[in-house]
Order: structure tokens, then C-alpha cells, then sequence
């Protein structure tokens, strides 16, 4: 199964306006690297035994269904670390904070729109059969499980970075033929970006 299709099992987060503060507390930002929070996801409303989180019917959920507004406020990427460390693949929501879909993206998390009557279907199913398996298809733009089926929304620069495994620096060089047909026809006084594939191929290794 390639990375346009997904499933797993899914946990229902039934709030709305979920910020990033509530998803991870800063108290628990203290450490500088991208393993270690899956313990720290909302950690306040872990202290609550009922919650969805402490629930073992969840225990082995890879998708998380929430409702609208989802990670709002700061811009912590600890928010996106400590839901994937946790071991969610897939967030699927209404809506989403801007920088969060951004850098969920970047972290190799999949954040996946859905309409809000495709959030409460799928609340609904989960609360009530908590093993139903959920499917994704990307390319076909939709979401199946055992209550039926939803659009799956994603905008298409996005989604074919997730598909094909790009980052930034890839996505770059597959444009490398129209950069040179422009630099061709520029004045050659002008600046151009000689060994681009040498200096970008050694940026992507410094940032790994």
C-alpha cells in the first residue's frame, strides 16, 4: 500500500477550537528534538481519567478525529511532534491552525480535511464501534468506514508532497529545466545559480 492509501483504527477527539497549548502544555517544551512527547499530549486533560486518551478501547488508534479549529495559537512544532510520537499517522479534521497543516506536512503527519458532517459521522462510528477500520484514499479524495464514507480534503500542493515523500528542496529540483531555460535567457551579467544541484542536494543533507 503506497502512501495515498492509509487506514488504521480511529480515536475521536470530540472538542472543537483544540489549540496547540492544549495539545501540548508548554511546561512540557522543554526539550529540543522531535522524540519524547508522545507522554506529554495534552497532558492536562490526561489528568482526567475518563478522557478519550486514557480509554484502552483507543489504545492501538493511529488517526485522530477531531472537530474544527484543530491546532490553533502558537506555532509550536512540539505539537506536531508529540502527536505523531504518540503514534498517530493521520489527524483528520474540519479545519486546521495554518502553520500546524504546514508543519505536519513537513513532519511526515498527514493532516486530512473532512466536512463537519463527515466529523460527526465519523465520531459517531468511532464512540460506538472503536475498532471500525478507516480508509483513505488520497487520489480518490475520500475517507471509508464501516458508517459509510466522506470527502477527504487536502489541498493538491500539499497532497502531492505527502504522496511523493517531497520536501522543499525536491520539489525545487524537478524545476531545474524551466530554471535553466530562464537563466538561458537572461543577461549572462546577471547572477545565476551555478551547481544548484550540488548546493541543494548538500542543504538537504544538513538538514536531516
Amino acid at each position: 500500500m503506497g502512501r495515498e492509501r492509509i487506514q488504521g483504527y480511529g480515536m475521536p477527539l470530540v472538542r472543537n477550537n483544540v489549540d496547540t497549548d492544549q495539545i501540548i502544555p508548554a511546561r512540557f517544551c522543554y526539550q529540543p528534538k522531535r522524540i519524547g512527547h508522545g507522554e506529554s499530549l495534552f497532558g492536562n486533560w490526561r489528568q482526567d481519567p475518563s478522557f478519550v486518551l486514557n480509554d484502552p478501547r483507543y489504545s492501538d488508534a493511529t488517526i485522530l478525529v477531531a472537530g474544527s479549529e484543530f491546532a490553533t495559537g502558537s506555532s509550536r512544532e512540539y505539537a506536531v511532534w508529540a502527536i505523531k510520537d504518540y503514534g498517530f499517522q493521520v489527524v483528520i479534521a474540519e479545519s486546521f491552525g495554518d502553520i500546524f497543516y504546514k508543519n505536519a506536512i513537513i513532519n511526515d503527519l498527514l493532516p486530512l480535511q473532512t466536512t463537519e458532517e463527515g466529523i460527526e459521522l465519523l465520531w459517531e462510528t468511532l464512540i460506538h464501534a472503536p475498532k471500525s477500520n478507516i480508509q483513505i484514499d488520497l487520489e480518490k479524495e475520500v475517507i471509508c468506514f464501516e458508517g459509510g464514507s466522506v470527502p477527504a480534503i487536502m489541498d493538491p500542493h500539499f497532497k502531492k508532497k505527502y504522496i511523493l515523500n517531497l520536501d522543499d528542496i525536491s520539489l525545487t529540483l524537478e524545476d531545474v529545466g524551466n530554471i535553466d531555460t530562464y537563466e538561458a535567457a537572461r543577461n549572462p551579467h546577471l547572477a545565476t545559480t551555478l551547481n544548484r544541484v550540488e548546493r541543494f542536494s548538500h542543504a538537504g543533507r544538513s538538514n536531516e
